[in-house]
């Protein structure tokens, strides 16, 4: 089914580049373990249910994974790789302004959930659980969101409180993940109005907390 956006049509160019079509026999598996951590969660998940639903020997799978937990966090390097293109495919500009910056973040972010939703539930398991501490302290600077960046010079330039990043990430997340959802189960049309609309409110959220507490 092609998810049209007012304007543009979200299918025309694969927003992100899909596990499955890494080469070979790990692609597969990468592939497979996408699909059942997905429907099983990582810990309902076996490596041996991996190799079976990858057509690979059991024994195949150790040939490319130290183990499940060595899946499932070179799984999310390649999920994050895969966001992070997509992110610059939609002509993110480094040098353009926080808001611009945030804008095109917020499009592409809705856009690749529309496209790929499994992938990205798979990005929230895995930074809901315990995986993502180890993953933080060996995660590449170039696999580090644009967000952050958006973030920093958000704060410097006095658009945004200094609050942590945390909360400025849980709110854009969550608002887009029920925003997706909600369209995925029949609920409203993503379209262009509405992913604009619902960015203003994101907007105006990050930065009213900067108004003097006095006013109003």
């Amino acid at each position: 089914m092609v998810v049209r956006v007012t304007g543009m049509n979200v299918h025309s160019k694969p927003p992100t580049r899909p596990i499955e079509d890494t080469q070979g026999k790990r692609g597969d598996i990468l592939g497979a373990g996408l699909h059942l951590f997905d429907e099983q969660g990582f810990h309902g998940t076996s490596m041996s249910e991996i190799a079976e639903a990858a057509g690979v020997g059991a024994g195949t799978i150790y040939r490319y994974f130290d183990g499940k937990e060595d899946l499932v966090d070179q799984l999310y390097a390649e999920a994050r790789a895969a966001a992070h293109e997509s992110i610059m495919e939609m002509g993110f500009d480094e040098d353009a302004s926080v808001r611009d910056r945030l804008r095109t973040t917020w499009r592409a972010v809705i856009r690749n959930y529309m496209e790929c939703p499994r992938l990205y539930r798979f990005i929230l398991q895995y930074e809901s659980s315990a995986y993502l501490r180890r993953a933080q302290r060996a995660q590449p600077e170039d696999l580090r969101s644009p967000f952050q960046e958006i973030y920093r010079d958000g704060v410097e330039e006095g658009l945004f409180p200094a609050l942590p990043q945390s909360v400025y990430g849980s709110f854009f997340i969550g608002t887009v993940t029920h925003l997706v959802q909600e369209h995925l189960n029949d609920g409203p049309e993503l379209d262009e109005e509405l992913i604009d609309q619902s960015f203003e409110m994101l907007w105006a959220a990050y930065t009213k907390a900067s108004v003097d507490p006095g006013t109003g």
